[in-house]
């Protein structure tokens, strides 16, 4: 999926996500693309989000808004703070701005209806009852505090000579509830996301038919993540006491520069739970690393320009010319465990040095990655006696600016050496090491993009319309780059982690849709829309074996999918009063990969081949079912008595949301929270054959607005979960529940129990209120505008 702000992209092109957060009193539209969309758009295959803000207008205007769910005994300390202002520039005619600003906090930025039940009843026997005891209800330090902003200034230096500037920014500091962190979760960990983009259009209207646009943007988005006290200080992670050393003399690094006899720590790999209780003397807990180790600050930044040209053939004929162009500058520094001291074989670093400083040389294992993407379209528009036909031909080109592998099953040695047969220490020393001759410059990509849409009446009240388009999108570039030496001491080791690759190509997606829309009458409509895609050389784990000198595993085009579907709705335009959206929709998606590293323990245990059977993916949902009901009044509108209309400037709005389970394999029995036992246990059922329950969501907003001396002041009431329902997003592989693994009864945790007295902590994290979504959750808001 694509995300744009004012049509420039707000996304970070090496995981593909937008962390970009816009304030909703900044927001004048948005629009969803699914599929279908036309030429201009590139390096997307899903769906385009464009989010249109707001601009000034010719009269002052503003908005203060605040919410919070602190007005109720179940709250989970949400707040929001935002204000707007608008109109025209003081002294200056025939220019607008718009400014807007947010303030968040969320105490417990995730709530689970389940986390008092579960966190309560199960940590009972380790004081979970005092330690938490502010609001049992929230999770502990899974809080966000952020802020946004956002400005435009419209100038028109003549009524057909256009300049319009653009900005916005958010800054969001966030902690992640871990389970396994229970125990020391102030120390799980933590995110700093943030985000800065500004954008320059010019629209000149050259005559009544013709016009153009050009644009010129720059955006940065940027991310740490560590522990959730030491956070970005890596010096404080690792810890030398009083002069240990190691064998060789080199210093002894400890992970627990805060260990402490009266804390609990949590280790995934701590099966049968050794160690003293503090509280209790028990053999119980396991003492673990006290910092969250896997650091990581990334940075992704580009220029860009773009441009189209549009003009009006004759009055059935429309044309539209455009280019798009980005230069990205990309940085990442991943240091596996920053407890330990950092070499080449622990830090994944390019545009950073070793020890996380930025870094613009020319070392060619470690500089900063500048890829780029090019792309031009035509687009062309033709109306004749109601049928609309828009035919579009897009062209992309993909320079990664990177240098790949010459030989990947001898990444070391694409000459051979060490198999000529010649004694040469030299040659064979060189056939141990990466050197910049083992490289070549990474391939560039051409690729054109048909497009085509067609609608057609074929009747007073029904339209019918045919889309078809093939689309392609860059990998994500964290599957394309990595630092060499990091590369060179990895397979060296042999080791299994997949490797990025500047082999792999783009990505594509071949779409087919067909659908009608039938008005019911003046007012309400019926639609059905029935599409298929196919989606090709997806990126996936592929493990080279034979190789010099271990096998290793890295991304490669091998991945494939389909997803098939059927779109039905009803709209009702507001009819006294109310409007209606209805849609529902059923659709399977298979394949052969769910996400890039879904073949990761296939790749390691059956390295003579990848999957070719598609099956159900993760994401496979069924069916889904949205309805949005709001009724709404003006002024003098609604019941009246007497001579007062109690109901005016009155609305509510419901949205109910029901959809059916995800995809999941059924296991056999076995111990789900430590996974050494993974490997022989054997599936009870077909890959992904498994479902979750059903998903039931109702949300309700009621609003009034009051006038008073001018000011326009809205009270409301929003909630969230009206019915408070348990939906369940989560459930373990052998039972299909939520909150029940059954290895307990099993011989070996019947063993395990008859051993240990670990059984109570084993419960708790086997009740994990991740797996649930809200609760119930009741905010309260205030809106001022003028």
């Amino acid at each position: 999926v694509a995300y744009y702000v004012d049509g420039f992209s707000q996304q970070d092109p090496l995981t593909g996500i937008s962390t970009a957060n816009i304030a909703n009193n900044a927001i004048q539209e948005v629009s969803i693309q699914a599929g279908a969309f036309s030429a201009e758009y590139g390096h997307v295959s899903s769906g385009v989000v464009n989010v249109i803000t707001n601009s000034g207008s010719d009269a002052y205007h503003g908005t203060l808004e605040l919410i919070t769910d602190n007005t109720v005994s179940d709250s989970y300390d949400h707040n929001w703070y935002s204000g707007d202002v608008g109109g025209p520039i003081p002294g200056v005619e025939n220019g607008t701005f718009f400014f807007s600003g947010e303030r968040r906090y969320q105490r417990d930025r995730t709530p689970s209806s389940k986390t008092e039940e579960m966190l309560t009843e199960y940590g009972e026997p380790f004081g979970f009852d005092t330690l938490y005891s502010d609001n049992p209800q929230r999770l502990p330090d899974n809080a966000l505090s952020g802020w946004s902003y956002q400005g435009k200034i419209d100038y028109n230096f003549t009524p057909n000579f256009k300049l319009q500037l653009t900005g916005n920014g958010s800054i969001d500091n966030w902690q992640e509830y871990r389970q396994e962190w229970l125990f020391n979760s102030e120390h799980a960990p933590r995110y700093e996301d943030q985000n800065l983009g500004f954008n320059a259009k010019i629209t000149h209207t050259l005559n009544a038919k013709t016009f153009y646009n050009l644009s010129a943007s720059y955006f940065v988005t940027e991310r740490y993540r560590g522990d959730g006290v030491v956070f970005k200080d890596l010096e404080v992670y690792r810890r030398n006491f009083e002069g240990d050393t190691l064998d060789d003399g080199s210093p002894a690094w400890d992970a627990n520069p805060e260990f402490d006899a009266g804390q609990l720590f949590w280790v995934a790999d701590a099966e049968y739970f050794t160690g003293l209780d503090p509280v209790s003397g028990d053999s119980m807990f396991v003492y673990g690393d006290s910092y969250y180790s896997a650091y990581l600050h990334r940075k992704s930044s580009y220029w860009g320009a773009k441009g189209d040209i549009t003009n009006q053939l004759s009055a059935s004929s429309t044309i539209k010319f455009g280019f798009d162009f980005q230069r990205h500058t990309l940085r990442k520094f991943r240091v596996y465990d920053a407890t330990k001291e950092i070499v080449a074989a622990s830090v994944n670093n390019y545009g950073y040095d070793s020890v996380g400083n930025e870094y613009d040389g020319d070392d060619w294992w470690q500089k900063a990655k500048t890829p780029m993407n090019f792309g031009a379209y035509v687009q062309e528009r033709f109306e004749w006696q109601g049928l609309i036909v828009n035919a579009g031909l897009r062209f992309d080109y993909f320079d990664y600016q990177a240098l790949r592998v010459r030989n990947t099953a001898r990444p070391f040695d694409p000459e051979g050496w060490l198999d000529d047969g010649i004694a040469n220490a030299e040659q064979d020393s060189l056939a141990m090491i990466l050197d910049r001759d083992d490289l070549e410059d990474s391939e560039k990509f051409y690729r054109v993009s048909p497009r085509l849409g067609i609608s057609f009446p074929i009747s007073e009240k029904t339209q019918m319309h045919i889309n078809y388009g093939k689309f392609y999108q860059r990998p994500n570039l964290n599957n394309l780059f990595v630092n060499y030496r990091f590369f060179e001491a990895r397979v060296d080791a042999g080791s299994y982690l997949p490797f990025p690759s500047p082999n792999l190509g783009p990505e594509k997606t071949t779409q087919y849709e067909f659908g009608a829309t039938h008005l019911l009458g003046d007012n309400a409509s019926v639609s059905f829309t029935a599409y298929y895609k196919d989606v090709n050389d997806l990126a996936q784990i592929y493990h080279q074996s034979p190789a010099e000198p271990t096998a290793y595993d890295f991304f490669d085009n091998t991945d494939f999918g389909t997803i098939k579907g059927l779109d039905m709705a009803f709209k009702l335009r507001r009819t006294k009063s109310v409007s209606l959206d209805l849609k529902y929709t059923l659709s399977w998606a298979t394949g052969t990969g769910s996400y890039e590293t879904t073949q990761y323990i296939i790749a390691w245990q059956n390295p003579t081949g990848t999957p070719r059977h598609a099956n159900p993916l993760d994401y496979d949902q069924r069916h889904s079912i949205l309805a949005v009901i709001d009724y709404r009044n003006g002024e003098n509108m609604g019941p009246k008595i007497g001579d007062i209309y109690p109901l005016e400037n009155f609305g509510i709005n419901v949205l109910i949301s029901a959809a059916s389970g995800t995809a999941y394999t059924p296991m056999g029995t076995y111990n789900e929270l430590f996974q050494g036992g993974l490997a022989s246990t054997l599936p009870e059922g077909g890959i992904n054959s498994g479902r979750l329950p059903w998903t039931l969501t109702i949300d309700f907003k009621a609003e009034k607005k009051f006038i008073v001396s001018g000011f326009n002041i809205t009270p409301y009431v929003w909630v969230k979960n009206l019915l408070d329902r348990d939906n369940v997003t989560n459930v373990y592989e052998s039972s299909g529940q939520a909150d029940y693994i059954g290895w307990l009864e099993s011989d070996a945790g019947q063993d395990f129990a008859a051993t240990s007295t670990g059984t109570e902590r084993w419960q708790l994290a086997e009740n994990n209120p991740s797996n649930y979504s809200n609760p119930r959750q009741i905010l309260v808001g205030l809106r001022m505008n003028f």
